[in-house]
């Protein structure tokens, strides 16, 4: 068995449920659910106990969504991290392949209720080793940090776990009691989006505290999930994707004059955002890619347009290099804006 990379010795120091609860704390910035809470009767109000042994040997499987860079980080050098992870946790634990065109990738990690905590406490410890430097800030949902407290480094970082809509009930409790008594007895930081994930039902629930701090608390949302965990064979799962890959298609073409012909095509509500005011964003791209760029006019019926990018095949590939660039700010805008509204 190698040396050990993580402090195996973690300092549990979370109330029972049967304590005193302790004050709640005040967390405006805490979405509320996308389905009422407190008006079933069955939504339990007191957290479980991680003295509780009772479904000790059940196994849960919990999703995380991590940018690109802390995928790298989270795997290590060939493998050294997450390997020494499965090893110390007896947890299986994969990272999805990164889709061109986007930065996200979903962690995953199974075992039993304690295990499966432990091991998410060591990806915690070995983001919280990281030089945050190295780390881009993001501005949009959902890779967008939803507490407004930066992390101290080499203290605190963040686990964004993806919660099945159906188990949200359990997790934030009757009138969000659950949710406030974690973060007064663990002092983490909790906040659930109020939006779904793209193409999902799944939300985000974004913890954030010490190493210590997330592991009681994973301990204790172990809990709470397995309480409902039936509930989660009718989830639809996000699935990360690269906007230039999956939603618009393309078809190329030898053009008659010299060079290649490509033919993009966007949805009518996008266009507006790719050829800008008074044309300025598609000019840009013309002048700097050197390509020919046509758009059809619109279409009563057709819900896409055409874009026909002619030129040589460097001009036409940095065309649609810039296009997918523009497209891809627009859809970090509108998702940020409409998570903003909400």
């Amino acid at each position: 068995m190698t040396e050990s990379l993580f402090d195996t010795k973690f300092t549990s120091e979370s109330l029972s449920a049967g304590n005193e609860a302790a004050p709640v704390v005040s967390t405006p910035q805490n979405d509320p659910p996308a389905t009422p809470i407190g008006q079933d009767e069955k939504v339990s109000t007191s957290l479980p106990s991680v003295e509780d042994m009772s479904n000790a040997s059940a196994l849960i499987n919990y999703r995380v969504l991590v940018s690109a860079k802390e995928a790298g980080c989270l795997i290590g050098q060939n493998g050294q991290v997450i390997d020494s992870i499965r090893q110390e946790t007896n947890t299986k634990a994969g990272i999805s392949r990164l889709q061109p065109g986007s930065h996200e990738r979903i962690l995953t990690v199974s075992g039993t209720l304690d295990d499966a905590a432990r091991a998410l406490s060591y990806f915690a410890q070995a983001l919280c080793n990281a030089n945050t430097e190295t780390f881009s800030t993001y501005s949009y949902f959902p890779l967008k940090q939803l507490s407004s407290t930066p992390c101290v480094e080499g203290e605190t970082t963040i686990l964004r776990l993806l919660i099945p809509n159906a188990q949200m009930g359990t997790l934030i409790g009757s009138k969000g009691v659950r949710i406030q008594q974690i973060q007064a007895n663990f002092h983490i930081s909790m906040i659930a989006s109020k939006s779904f994930l793209p193409g999902s039902n799944e939300r985000l629930v974004e913890l954030q505290g010490t190493v210590n701090d997330l592991y009681d608390t994973l301990r204790v949302i172990s809990r709470c999930l397995i309480e409902d965990f039936s509930s989660i064979v009718t989830t639809s799962y996000y699935i990360p994707r690269g906007g230039n890959t999956t939603k618009y298609r393309g078809t190329d073409r030898r053009s008659s004059s010299p060079g290649i012909s490509t033919t993009l095509y966007f949805p009518n509500e996008i266009v507006g955002a790719l050829i800008g005011k008074n044309g300025s964003r598609i000019q840009g791209v013309r002048k700097v890619s050197g390509a020919s760029i046509g758009i059809s006019e619109e279409v009563d019926g057709k819900t896409e347009r055409e874009f026909t990018i002619s030129g040589s095949s460097h001009a036409v590939e940095k065309a649609k290099d810039l296009l997918y660039h523009n497209l891809e700010r627009e859809e970090q805008r509108r998702a940020e804006a409409a998570n903003t509204a909400e």
